[in-house]
């Protein structure tokens, strides 16, 4: 049996990875970042210095058609909440394809830091099921999410506790995404034009250049404002 840690440098992911090589320290594990071409900067060599602390290597994944930009820039608009393009073809896509490539377990454990205080949706989910798109005759692929029922304030004190650092993103905003995420309050895309005005920099031009903007409230600018 072989554990596929999915690790976006995040305080879940942190928390996820250090439980499990805690809980199960002689099981195989891989640890798999996915990289969309919209990290903030620096998140790859932390994330490698995260899984090195606990003696493991970071597979880093990308998609070889696209990233981010040129995925919006060819559809000519960015991903929405009903259709978020960028988990499917930037992040489950290659991890999958990393996975059917190089594990060759019978068994494998998909593992994911979502958590149910995050969202109704991720609430719904369940903790451990069969990946039939992932399964064959010759291995059984199961999602789990081993971190679904931990609240917020169970991730900080279990990090906190064992003196792991949270990414330096977390200084100004609680949710550990992409640089600009769908998924922003106007206050966290006014702590990214204090913080990283380059961000906005780059989706206000890729906005202008498609005709459509990110949020429905307006240009980035005018959102962030």
């Amino acid at each position: 049996m072989t554990l596929v840690i999915n690790f976006s440098g995040g305080k879940d992911s942190q928390a996820m990875l250090a439980y499990l090589c805690e809980k199960y320290p002689d099981i195989k594990k891989h640890v798999i970042y996915a990289d969309t071409g919209w990290e903030h900067p620096g998140t790859e060599e932390w994330c490698r210095n995260q899984a090195g602390r606990f003696g493991l290597k970071l597979n880093v994944v990308r998609n070889p058609n696209k990233d981010f930009f040129s995925m919006v820039m060819n559809r000519k608009k960015f991903p929405g909440m009903q259709q978020r393009q960028c988990t499917s073809d930037l992040k489950r896509g290659p991890v999958q394809t990393w996975i059917r490539r190089n594990v060759s377990d019978s068994v494998i454990i998909n593992c994911m830091g979502l958590r149910a205080q995050e969202s109704p949706a991720r609430a719904k989910k369940n903790k451990l099921g069969r990946d039939r798109t992932m399964t064959n005759g010759k291995r059984t692929v199961w999602n789990w999410l081993p971190i679904q029922d931990w609240k917020e304030t169970e991730v900080r004190s279990f990090l906190a506790d064992r003196h792991i650092a949270l990414h330096p993103v977390y200084s100004y905003l609680n949710r550990f995404s992409c640089r600009v995420c769908i998924y922003m309050t106007k206050k966290d895309l006014q702590a990214v034009q204090k913080n990283d005005p380059q961000a906005i920099e780059l989706i206000d031009r890729t906005e202008r250049a498609i005709g459509f903007t990110m949020f429905q409230g307006g240009s980035i600018k005018e959102v962030a404002s």
